[in-house]
This record gives C-alpha cells, structure tokens and sequence, in this order.
C-alpha cells in the first residue's frame, strides 16, 4: 500500500524548488548590492580623509593667524603705552 500521495509530493517538491530558486536569485540580489555599498563606502571613506586633510590644514592656517594677531597686538598696545609713557 502506497501512503503517501504522488500528486501531493510532487506539488510540494515543486513549492519547495521555487522557493528555492526565489532564495538563490534574492541572495545573489543581496550579495550584489552589498558589493555596491562596500564600493560606496570605500569612496565615502576617501573623500573624508581628504577633507580632514583640508579641514585640518584651514585649522593650522587659522591658528597661525591668530598667532600673528596676537604678537601684532602686543606690540600695538606695547606701542600706545610707549607713546602715553613719552608724554608725561
């Protein structure tokens, strides 16, 4: 005596290889596009280190300024006493 239903089995193989051949086609999918965001990444991530590198050479070019502001300051305000001092 046969138990199990041919029909049946068949159907269910067939179910079963179509979801398998949905999951092959859905992992490749995956597998694709996670290759573009590590491409993406990859590029994002250079471009940041170039613009630290800017940032950080306007950061030094900013800070000498105030260097020099500071030093031309001094010497301004070390003048105005001088000439207060002059006077009297």
């Amino acid at each position: 005596m046969n138990r199990y239903n041919k029909q049946g089995v068949e159907s269910y193989r067939d179910c079963v290889q179509n979801r398998l051949e949905e999951l092959t086609i859905n992992q490749a999918s995956q597998s694709s596009d996670i290759t573009h965001i590590k491409e993406s990444v990859d590029r994002l991530e250079i471009m940041v280190k170039e613009q630290n590198g800017r940032v950080r050479r306007n950061e030094q070019f900013l800070s000498a300024i105030s260097a020099v502001g500071g030093v031309i300051s001094i010497v301004f305000t070390g003048f105005i006493a001088w000439l207060f001092r002059m006077k009297t």
